[in-house]
């Protein structure tokens, strides 16, 4: 009886606070991820061009755009502001789309751009940074997903108005 009435207590602890915790960790990487970006704008527009997707000078104006929106949809995601959630998906699957072009296309550059400009040393330019940067922008995505889920199941454990702030 007693390990029964822990486990309840125990449910709605974890549908509260493991939403949080992974909501903070997602701002955390975007708040970082744009703000390491906007030291140096002009090696992120680099990086950027480097893809060749971009034609001259979008690369330079991406460069800006890009990581401010990430440090606005990471502190979006602090104070749990609508559609933050939404931009930040959306930047992940944007970042799978490109990093995946340049896969396909057998680009070989050193430096996928997600976090500071000239975060990998000198003579990676394998493509192996860009199959990383797949991986870790997956398990971003799986943090969106397990969010977006976190929202539509909690009212089945807890109050609404504790599900939209555990959330």
């Amino acid at each position: 009886m007693a390990a029964q009435h822990h486990l309840s207590n125990t449910v709605p602890f974890l549908k509260k606070w493991l939403p949080f915790t992974v909501r903070m960790a997602l701002a955390a990487v975007f708040l970082y991820a744009g703000a390491t970006k906007l030291m140096d704008v002009q090696a992120f527009a680099r990086v950027i061009g480097e893809f060749g997707i971009l034609p001259h000078p979008l690369p330079g104006l991406a460069a800006i755009m890009l990581p401010v929106l990430e440090v606005v949809a990471g502190a979006g995601l602090v104070v749990n502001m609508r559609g933050s959630l939404a931009a930040v998906t959306g930047m992940t699957l944007l970042f799978m789309g490109v990093l995946g072009y340049a896969m396909a296309a057998g680009l070989t550059i050193a430096d996928c751009g997600c976090f500071e400009p000239g975060e990998l040393p000198e003579g990676v330019a394998d493509g192996s940074a860009l199959r990383e940067a797949f991986v870790r922008d997956i398990v971003l995505l799986a943090a969106c997903v397990y969010l977006y889920w976190s929202r539509m199941t909690a009212p089945l454990f807890l109050s609404r108005q504790q599900s939209e702030e555990a959330v």
